[in-house]
């Protein structure tokens, strides 16, 4: 397969992708400049300030504050820590594209990739569907269902299924197809003790598929069936950590609620499948439930990108009360609307909905006490505020939850927090009667208490954990040759008709910057192959993430500037000036190595000192980044 050819796909590819859906399945996006630019929260680091910028004319993102940034394949790299052929699968199959048989030859898979395992967990979610729809074994599955009132509609929507009381029954439908290993690298199958082969998971259990944030199924939950009698069995059991799945970082339904998250801007977190479905089934779609698993912080910054209002809603009994509680330290320096719904009569979501209907519990969502006031009003009935002793206790609960929340010295998530504090700080002060001096003393002993008792530092975001620029490469403080390889790449992405133009009088060896020779190379390559290499064309030859980030960051440079004919002539006239100066062949001292200054005779330093002050002011009126 030619090198054309293999560009023609991955521009056929690109083209078909739409980028800004694409990230919008990670982040919610809001449009700036009529729909020229969209910016959001950046999923690849810890973002509070929106800092991701994403540019729909040219199909490309830049993150200002972590530095990653690229194309479609970029992003979906970075997204799933997959290599640049597995990107090109997934996006090949979400634009409905087969992939080239001889691509896939020249591409040289080796071993199984991302792609593979996605399509067994798919296999297995179609499997377990048509098991509950149409096998008799199911019957009692399908009955439980009924009872909890589960729609036929809400069984399709979401894809439930049901694995019969047969440890092998999975293994042997796959047997031809796929081993009893790959099941087992999905989390569909274990290893039995001693080697002795392999056993289904899920046995004698309703299946819940979960999904990630591009709908495909990653792994399941279970519920065993009520009379089910295998014995020792836990009610509810999702599937273990796997390549494709990390329960700590996905929520149950996240999928089929993100756009009514993205139109109301608030999310509804429960703790159970059932709840999360009935929701749904009444109306309620921007309910999300968690896997078993407690909130955490990836959970919270998940969600913060998606909603700014996040209501937890929880059984109206001690655990749900309890957990409300817990929750609470993980949100607070986040920035994030949080409100806390306990619901009446001990009841959970689907009894509620079931009993008194999604028109009973819309007014409560909508008035939801804020998390902290309702931990305060909480922590005031238990302990009271009819004496100093009292108050005091109150204020100790209330500053145990504060010293919990991450904070450092330094810029970011500590500054933001700051003034978050300083008002929760200025209203205790005002509700107990207590000095805000005295108050904040309190909370440094409890801060150095925590600290002491979980490590030091544990309790500190440092400065390991602030972000740094991904993309190394692009020249920081670029020198003054830099700056020309710079604004030369920029005019080849911008008038990439000028490449022959430029080809006559300036070569690789030219450039100084490994990095920027490189993609001059490529410029260069596909020139000579007969293809005009702007901007969109080289990003879709390149396969380096790093280099597809620099290539997007010197293209959004461009789109800054000035790039014309004028700024080609200024560019090249600096390189023949510095040609001229050169009086040792690049023979002798390398390709890309300038004389000093002091090697030269005092006019030709002179004619160097003028051509680099030229070229400096003119840079200072387009400056470089």
């Amino acid at each position: 397969m030619s090198q054309f050819d293999a560009d023609e796909f991955k521009e056929l590819v690109r083209s078909r992708t739409d980028l800004v859906g694409l990230i919008s399945e990670s982040v919610t996006l809001h449009s700036q400049r009529g729909g020229r630019l969209f910016v959001g929260l950046c999923p690849f680091h810890d973002d509070h300030n929106p800092s991701m910028q994403v540019h729909p004319d040219r199909q490309s993102f830049k993150c200002w504050a972590c530095g990653e940034g690229g194309d479609c394949f970029s992003f979906v790299m970075k997204r799933e820590r997959v290599s640049f052929p597995e990107a090109l699968e997934m996006l090949a199959r979400r634009a409905n594209l087969e992939m080239p048989r001889k691509y896939r030859r020249e591409q040289g898979e080796s071993g199984e990739n991302k792609n593979r395992l996605y399509e067994i967990v798919a296999w297995a979610e179609n499997e377990f569907h048509d098991c509950l729809l149409n096998s008799p074994a199911a019957e009692r599955a399908r009955r439980y269902l009924k009872d909890r009132d589960v729609s036929g509609p809400s069984l399709s929507k979401f894809r439930l299924g049901y694995h019969p009381d047969n440890w092998e029954w999975l293994i042997d439908r796959a047997r031809g197809r796929y081993t009893p290993e790959q099941l087992a690298r999905v989390g569909l199958a274990g290893a039995r003790s001693g080697g002795n082969g392999f056993y289904d998971h899920f046995v004698d259990r309703v299946l819940f598929p979960i999904r990630d944030a591009q709908k495909r199924p990653v792994a399941f939950g279970g519920r065993v069936l009520p009379d089910s009698k295998e014995s020792g069995m836990g009610k509810y059991w999702n599937g273990p950590d796997t390549t494709l799945f990390h329960k700590s970082r996905l929520l149950y339904a996240l999928d089929q609620a993100r756009e009514s998250i993205s139109k109301s801007g608030a999310v509804v977190v429960v703790e159970g499948y059932t709840d999360c479905i009935m929701a749904h089934q009444h109306g309620l779609t921007n309910f999300v439930a968690t896997l078993g698993t407690a909130l955490n912080e990836t959970h919270v910054m998940n969600l913060k990108r998606l909603a700014q209002r996040v209501i937890l809603v929880f059984d109206g009994d001690d655990a749900g009360r309890n957990a409300a509680e817990k929750a609470l330290p993980r949100f607070l320096s986040q920035e994030v609307d949080l409100r806390i719904l306990t619901l009446p009569d001990d009841l959970d979501p689907a009894d509620f909905l079931a009993q008194r209907g999604p028109e009973a519990l819309r007014p409560l969502l909508d008035h939801a006490e804020e998390a902290f006031r309702q931990k305060f009003r909480l922590t005031v009935k238990r302990h009271g505020l009819d004496s100093v002793d009292s108050r005091h206790r109150v204020l100790n609960d209330m500053l145990e939850v504060l010293s919990q929340v991450p904070v450092s010295s330094g810029s970011g998530l500590a500054s933001n927090w700051q003034m978050r504090e300083n008002v929760i700080l200025g209203i205790l002060s005002q509700d107990l009667k207590i000095s805000e001096t005295h108050i904040r003393e309190r909370l440094a002993g409890l801060r150095t208490a925590q600290q002491q008792k979980t490590g030091t530092g544990r309790n500190s975001i440092d400065d390991a954990q602030t972000p740094r620029p991904a993309n190394r490469l692009f020249p920081r403080s670029p020198t003054r040759d830099e700056r020309a390889e710079l604004e030369l790449l920029e005019i080849i992405f911008t008038l990439p008709e000028k490449v022959e133009m430029i080809q006559r009088e300036i070569g690789p060896a030219d450039f100084t910057n490994t990095h920027l020779r490189g993609l001059l190379s490529v410029c260069f390559q596909m020139h000579s192959e007969g293809v005009l290499p702007a901007y969109d064309r080289v990003t879709a030859r390149l396969e380096d993430a790093d280099l597809k980030n620099l290539a997007a960051e010197i293209d959004l440079d461009a789109r800054e500037r000035n790039v014309s004919n004028e700024l080609l002539e200024h560019t090249l006239g600096y390189f023949r000036r510095r040609r001229e100066l050169h009086q040792t062949p690049a023979a002798l001292t390398g390709p890309h190595v300038s004389p000093a200054p002091e090697a030269l005779d005092e006019g030709a330093r002179e004619k160097l000192r003028q051509a680099t002050e030229l070229h400096r002011k003119r840079v200072s009126r387009t400056t470089v980044k």
